[in-house]
């Protein structure tokens, strides 16, 4: 059996104890027959005893003081004198109780006690100087005091015969010592007993805290981060071997009692402390509230990278020496490049699919354009022109949703912001009744809804455009074995912010995401449903709809980028996108757009007078200047630098081509006069780029105007670094109208430098 290491103390203890109670009980005996010996005496005894001495004592200093007053007439001895026959003439007030006491104790006293009495009332009418006793009074105070002293004798007598009395009988004491020897022994067993089992629970104790204590210990050790405790005076109590490997300390510096300041003084790099001010975490202690973690990445002595975090903690007692903070250290290094491998990879991937969709829809783009242009080519007789005219229209159209398509890519990356237009849905919906039909297939019956009344919308047409064909073509691959897909549109006006995800419930379509979940803004919205009768989609479905990539179509299907560039379209018109469905219900998507305040036509013009989303017409070549100009362009792409020639060639200018850098400025430095405008791509191959080349045509030619060219220019990009000044950007694709718009402010910016 476990024994505790003091356990002999607890002997010692034991036996301390009974001799305690043996003493104990032999006093309690003592006190007990002292008890019954003065059990007749009671207090009115007592208090007789003391005012039979005080009279005695009073008589005998008058008697005294007197005689000495007369000797010597000491003025001390008069007030001796005084002050003892004051004493007994007070002492006649307390006389009858003396005198019933008296007469309990012991008979023979009545006549001995009626004397003093009439003696202490002769008393109490002297005066009290000392020069004027009555005649006698020297023998009134002896006879006095004779008869005090017979009293006190009697008194004595009558306490020894008591005491006798109670010491003939014993036998009571004798239980009662029995009695207190059982209850020591008693007390002594039991107080073993109890000894006994509480050092057994105390061993155990120690034996399973030191247990947990190792286990700790081990379990701290085996960590792969160091953890240091401190308490809330900043004072080190517990570590592990890592904490030292991890901040790169020496294996002698952290001891018990270690200040969390020297530690702080001591993890210092390029003069910044990775550690925080003890103040703050004293401050976040004294609330005697639990916090959130503090946690930090940074750069460690040793080079390698950490996360250092720091827990509070408190005392489930509340005990104010039993709080303080947890302070961790991690090695992230291969945690933070394992990350870093994590995510190049999943660019990639990204990419991959984006790529893949891409050249997807630019297939089928160009096979549009080449398959028009071979069809417009098959009808050169002057009466086929009607005809040949359409097939250059729909060529012309699908290179323009090419540029779209691209346009879209970049404000899904958000590079571009789209174009906000007026338009009318009544023109979106003509061309989109005739060409949905073909996208989607004759197994899906394509109704456009009545929109005359519709108000119009303030969008970009080619985005408008692009996002209700994604809807389309998602609704086509939800109905595999055809079905009904309807495109409506109404007025909607709120006189308040409105949540759209508390609208009623339409057709068992339940389950409802919104792209914005802020309350819509209280004005006048179009609410353009694009409605499928297909199989619906599940919660899981739902809550990924607009997440980039995601797609429910087998691998190769589908990129999962339609819902994201939808998402991003009602974004950048500030509207919102709703997508209600349910099992059996179908799916319905709402495309909340803002109200145009004005139209480019009268409210009571025809649609047709209102510009049209799918096709822009070219508008007529301006004549720049009003002059015929010197213009260098270069361009690495021998198509587009052909298209670039021949429009300004159109346009009545002199133009001359290069193909890189190093031409061009051969070909410029062999020019005739000066030169007037320079039209160069940014990205040329060899030694001089486009911004290059310009800075150095501008030193020889100070007038000279420039236009930069640029795939991956937008709409709200930058000056290039290093570009000249009063420079113009043309984003690629363009057109003719869109080039000289560029070359025409450039030459204005530059004359009017």
């Amino acid at each position: 059996m476990l024994r505790h290491p003091a356990r002999r103390a607890h002997i010692l203890a034991l036996i301390g104890a009974g001799v305690l109670i043996v003493t104990f009980g032999g006093i309690g005996i003592e006190l007990g027959n002292d008890m019954a010996r003065h059990g007749d005496m009671d207090r009115q005894s007592t208090a007789a005893g003391s005012y039979l001495r005080g009279v005695h004592h009073a008589t005998s200093d008058a008697r005294i003081c007197h005689y000495a007053f007369e000797a010597e007439h000491n003025p001390v001895d008069g007030e001796c004198y005084q002050q003892a026959v004051t004493q007994l003439a007070d002492a006649r007030a307390g006389f009858d109780g003396f005198r019933s006491v008296q007469l309990r104790e012991g008979g023979g006293r009545k006549e001995v006690l009626d004397v003093v009495e009439h003696q202490l009332q002769t008393i109490s009418t002297w005066p009290r100087s000392a020069d004027a006793m009555p005649q006698g009074g020297a023998a009134l105070l002896a006879t006095l005091d004779k008869n005090l002293s017979v009293l006190s004798r009697a008194s004595t007598l009558d306490q020894a015969d008591r005491v006798a009395n109670m010491l003939r009988n014993t036998s009571w004491q004798r239980r009662l010592a029995l009695l207190g020897i059982l209850t020591g022994v008693l007390s002594m067993i039991s107080a073993g007993w109890v000894l006994d089992r509480s050092s057994l629970a105390a061993a155990r104790a120690e034996a399973s805290s030191r247990d947990l204590a190792l286990r700790l210990r081990a379990t701290l050790d085996s960590l792969s981060l160091g953890v240091a405790v401190f308490g809330a005076d900043g004072r080190l109590w517990h570590w592990n071997e890592q904490l030292a490997t991890v901040l790169g300390l020496g294996k002698d510096f952290l001891r018990t009692g270690l200040s969390y300041n020297a530690l702080s003084g001591r993890l210092v790099v390029d003069g910044v402390p990775l550690l925080e001010p003890f103040e703050h975490i004293e401050g976040s202690l004294s609330k005697g509230e639990l916090a959130p973690p503090v946690v930090v990445e940074c750069k460690g002595g040793n080079g390698a990278d950490l996360e250092l975090c720091r827990t509070l903690f408190f005392a489930p007692d509340g005990a104010a020496e039993r709080r303080g903070f947890v302070l961790t250290a991690a090695d992230i290094t291969m945690r933070l490049r394992s990350e870093r491998a994590l995510g190049e990879a999943q660019k990639l991937r990204a990419l991959g699919q984006l790529t893949a969709g891409i050249a997807h829809d630019f297939k089928n783009l160009l096979t549009v354009i080449l398959g028009n242009l071979e069809l417009a080519s098959e009808y050169d007789q002057p009466d086929q022109v009607e005809q040949r005219q359409e097939y250059l229209s729909a060529a012309t159209h699908a290179g323009h949703r090419s540029e779209a398509l691209t346009g879209q890519l970049l404000s899904f990356m958000r590079r571009q912001r789209g174009e906000p237009d007026s338009l009318r849905l009544s023109d979106l919906f003509s061309f989109l009744g005739g060409l949905l039909g073909r996208v989607i297939g004759p197994r899906i019956v394509v109704e456009c809804g009545v929109v005359a009344d519709v108000w119009p919308v303030r969008v970009d047409p080619a985005q408008l455009e692009s996002a209700v064909l994604n809807l389309a073509i998602n609704a086509r691959d939800a109905m595999p074995s055809g079905g009904r897909l309807r495109i409506t549109a109404r007025n909607v006006t709120f006189s308040v912010n409105a949540d759209l995800m508390g609208l009623p419930v339409e057709e068992g379509r339940s389950i409802r995401v919104v792209s914005d979940p802020s309350p819509l803004p209280a004005g006048d919205w179009v609410r353009l449903d694009v409605v499928d009768s297909g199989f619906g989609m599940t919660r899981e479905v739902m809550d990924r709809l607009f997440e980039p990539f995601f797609t429910t179509k087998r691998e190769g299907a589908g990129t999962g980028l339609g819902m994201a560039m939808v998402l991003a379209f009602s974004q950048q018109v500030n509207g919102r996108v709703v997508v209600a469905t349910g099992r059996g219900s179908g799916t319905e998507v709402s495309l909340w757009l803002p109200r145009a305040l004005t139209a480019h036509a009268g409210e009571d013009e025809p649609a047709a007078a209102v510009r049209s989303a799918p096709v822009r017409p070219a508008s007529p070549a301006p004549q720049a200047q009003g002059r015929s100009l010197q213009v260098l362009v270069v361009e690495d792409d021998a198509a587009i630098r052909d298209i670039v020639v021949t429009i300004l060639g159109m346009a009545g200018h002199r133009v001359l081509e290069a193909g890189d850098g190093e031409q061009a400025f051969d070909t410029a430095a062999g020019v005739e006069g000066t030169l007037d405008l320079l039209v160069t791509d940014i990205q040329l191959p060899g030694p001089l780029d486009g911004v290059t080349l310009s800075r150095v045509l501008v030193e020889r030619y100070p007038a000279l105007a420039v236009v930069y060219m640029s795939g991956d220019l937008t709409l709200d990009s930058p000056p290039p670094e290093g570009s000249v000044p009063n420079a113009r950007l043309l984003a690629k694709p363009f057109r003719r109208d869109g080039l000289m718009e560029a070359v025409t402010a450039a030459l204005g910016a530059r004359a009017g430098a």
